[in-house]
């Protein structure tokens, strides 16, 4: 019998608010391992809902340095540390991890001693400190953990002017999983993706975008409609997305960090993914917050 692997959804969504999807952050469960991948808005208090005790969490890794993909880290670190952990946190992340977590922890400083004075030995005091390892941007996939029978690889992507920015390559019992990070199309995700048997991807649907940029110029809000104009030159249409995974050959597509987020609605995922089949013949679907999908091992 294959042990467990599964991606559990955290945020499924991208800087726009929307009720349904919290800021991007998944958690990669590979039997009793649990690896924390970016941890944006919201995605901290979906831990629990979605069945993951933070303080199961000793590694999380960070794939670029974009708020949408850290700003929860307070709150994880919090929950990590009032749950019971008493092992230091490992971090791995590209250039600007360490800077990111020595910030957060400055600020959170008097909190902390707050709460070490009034709860005293009931916190283990290694709870909340981390390790951090930053890891070189490489064009093929580099290893740089492996936990449990459980192996992480790191590869750059193309998320231009973010530099630098990764996606990572995860394998577990004779099965793998690639997630993109934030990208637009590029070869090295298309190389590291070869043969997986998921590909978890960031998302674009360009049509809906561009009625979402429609209503904010009709509103008079021409300030956010020339934001979101920006949006595309980094991100990854769902055209592409189907083109990479039939190229790279691999097993199935789940698409998440949708850009533009649209709710928990089975028409609207369809609506989103349209056309994909066109190019893709494998299984694509849209993950929703606090989805648990495991990864399977592709059909020959």
């Amino acid at each position: 019998m294959s042990e467990r692997f599964e991606i559990v959804f955290l945020g499924t969504g991208s800087p726009l608010p929307n009720a349904d999807r919290c800021g991007a952050g998944n958690v990669v469960v590979a039997g009793d391992t649990h690896v924390l991948v970016d941890c944006g808005w919201g995605a901290a208090r979906r831990l629990v809902p979605a069945g993951v005790r933070p303080a199961s969490i000793d590694v999380a890794i960070f794939t670029h340095m974009h708020t949408d993909h850290m700003t929860d880290v307070p709150d994880f670190l919090f929950q990590r540390w009032t749950g019971g952990a008493s092992t230091p946190l490992r971090v791995f992340g590209p250039e600007g991890t360490q800077e990111m977590i020595d910030g957060f922890l400055l600020a959170l400083r008097r909190d902390i001693g707050f709460r070490k004075a009034h709860h005293g030995d009931k916190l283990h005091p290694d709870g909340i400190t981390v390790q951090v390892t930053e890891v070189p941007a490489t064009g093929e996939p580099l290893p740089f953990l492996a936990a449990g029978g459980l192996s992480f690889e790191s590869f750059e992507v193309d998320h231009f002017p973010v530099v630098p920015a990764f996606g990572y390559r995860v394998r577990f019992d004779g099965r793998s999983a690639v997630l993109s990070g934030d990208t637009s199309f590029c070869e090295t995700l298309a190389t590291a993706a070869e043969g997986a048997d998921m590909l978890v991807c960031e998302a674009m649907n360009a049509a809906m975008l561009q009625q979402v940029i429609g209503l904010l110029r009709f509103a008079g809000r021409s300030r956010e409609a020339g934001l979101l104009e920006d949006v595309p030159s980094y991100h990854m249409p769902t055209e592409d997305v189907a083109r990479l995974a039939a190229q790279a050959g691999v097993g199935e597509v789940v698409l998440s960090h949708l850009i533009p987020p649209i709710p928990n609605d089975t028409e609207r995922e369809t609506d989103f993914m349209a056309g994909m089949n066109a190019t893709y013949g494998g299984r694509v679907r849209v993950a929703r917050d606090m989805q648990r999908i495991e990864v399977s091992r592709r059909q020959a």
